[in-house]
């Protein structure tokens, strides 16, 4: 009995999946840009997570397509609407115990004093009864720091 005890809770936990449509939920959400909105649909299939997100804010809507894998390998791409000469490296990952994943993005452009670095981290974790998606993010650049929590609901 014991060791059948002992055998079980040593197997894995299955991983989470996090697919689906999520609509941001505004209230539970803290330091977003003003009148934020936003819809992503996840497609999850192994170790690849696809992002389509449609953000609307003041300054307008704006389409996101994202491909990650999640071994945490750092892949070169090609950074959205930025300017010529950017580059951008990348790496997903699963966190200790498949219980959560984060997602790194490092942008380089071109400045007039030399190159502009912005590093994003976002960590994704689902609720326990996977209804919940809780996105956090640290935005670092040379002129400013940025820590916000963007929770969505699912659709």
């Amino acid at each position: 009995m014991i060791l059948s005890c002992l055998l079980l809770s040593a197997q894995p936990k299955p991983d989470l999946n996090f697919g689906g449509t999520w609509v941001l939920d505004k209230d539970r959400s803290f330091s977003n840009p003003a009148g934020l909105e936003q819809t992503t649909v996840i497609t999850h299939d192994g170790e690849t997570l696809k992002l389509d997100a449609k953000v609307k804010t003041a300054q307008g809507e704006q389409a996101i397509q994202e491909t990650w894998t999640l071994d945490g390998q750092e892949r070169e791409f090609t950074p959205d609407g930025a300017k010529p000469g950017s580059k951008g490296m990348r790496k997903g990952y699963w966190l200790a115990g498949r219980r959560a994943i984060v997602l790194v993005d490092e942008r380089t452009t071109p400045g007039e004093k030399g190159p502009v670095i912005q590093r994003t981290t976002r960590k994704f974790s689902l609720s326990p009864d996977g209804r919940t998606l809780t996105v956090d993010y640290f935005s670092d650049t040379p002129r400013y720091q940025v820590e916000a929590k963007r929770v969505f609901v699912k659709q």
